[in-house]
């Protein structure tokens, strides 16, 4: 049995350790975010005002937040082409939160021999993203945020403008990732091959909940979202995909209600507003082993089945 003092002692713990957490404000008491981050603790808040602050804000393994006071129109955290805007790659949990700004200008991080996250770069971790704006942002893959082996939660964001050199122009999920990604919109993004807005790689398990894909193109396929592997799990819900070139959505995915599609003709391969002859003898002339926009179902082979899913779709594009 716990007695008085231990009792007091206990509560007097408590309290301090509520008490030690602390708010700062940049620039009233530090002249950087990073400097910020660098001197506060987990559980503390770091309050931003309006300005275009430089990159690489590094959250260095501690949950506390960073937030900014006028919203992401009047606060941007641009690296100037030199890395990652923000980087996530310490063990961080949902307590790192990042809030309220435009992130923009990130070239990316380099892991695992690829160069990727010119927004913001994730490695096993789990941070929480609220009401961002990540716009202007290259990277091989990944350009606007990347995700390797993490789960984070994405909510309130738009995604625009961001380019990939390779696969996931907005976002690029690598091996084991799991995030929930809601209330976002995915705007003009490309991907030079797969995912103009949303790419995953093997073995990842997203949800995507009241998104709104719009004008997101892929040099090859999944305009709006590709997932061509067997092992990976997208689940959509309540969200709406136009305008995507050439198509919405490369493989296999799980509709639980609410979504809607603008028409689209993905089997225009030569995108000249028809399926005919012409997309057969490019199909044709690529057949065989390739990862190609020919390959209309993902498999990376072309075969009868592209072909027939070509022949099945015979005639003009519809409008829309």
């Amino acid at each position: 049995m716990r007695t008085p003092v231990a009792t007091i002692l206990a509560s007097l713990g408590l309290i301090a350790g509520t008490a030690m957490a602390a708010d700062y404000s940049v620039p009233g008491d530090f002249s950087s975010i990073q400097a910020a981050v660098n001197a506060a603790s987990s559980g503390d808040v770091i309050t931003v005002g309006p300005g275009n602050w430089p990159g690489r804000l590094d959250f260095r393994g501690k949950n506390l937040a960073v937030q900014s006071s006028d919203g992401p129109e009047s606060t941007t955290i641009d690296s100037n082409g030199i890395g990652s805007c923000v980087l996530f790659r310490t063990g961080e949990g949902a307590g790192a939160i990042l809030k309220g700004f435009t992130i923009s200008g990130g070239s990316g991080s380099m892991h695992d021999g690829v160069m990727t996250g010119g927004g913001i770069h994730i490695v096993e971790t789990s941070p929480t993203i609220i009401d961002c704006i990540i716009r202007d942002n290259t990277a091989l893959h990944g350009a606007g945020v990347s995700i390797w082996g993490g789960a984070p939660t994405i909510q309130d964001c738009t995604f625009t403008g961001n380019q990939a050199s390779g696969d996931g122009g907005g976002i690029r999920l690598h091996h084991y990732s799991y995030p929930v990604i809601e209330n976002c919109t995915f705007t003009s993004n490309a991907a030079s091959v797969f995912g103009g807005a949303i790419a995953y790689g093997n073995d990842s398990d997203g949800s995507h909940i009241a998104c709104i894909f719009e004008s997101n193109t892929a040099g090859l396929r999944g305009g709006a979202i590709a997932s061509a592997c067997d092992c990976n799990d997208p689940n959509l819900w309540d969200s709406t995909f136009c305008n995507s070139l050439p198509d919405h959505i490369l493989g296999g995915w799980h509709d639980n209600g609410g979504n809607d599609f603008c028409p689209v003709c993905a089997m225009d391969i030569n995108a000249d507003g028809a399926v005919d002859v012409n997309d057969v003898l490019q199909v044709i002339n690529a057949w065989g082993n390739c990862i190609c926009v020919e390959d209309v179902n993902g498999d990376t082979v072309v075969d009868v089945t592209d072909l027939l899913a070509i022949i099945d779709e015979w005639g003009s594009c519809p409008q829309g």
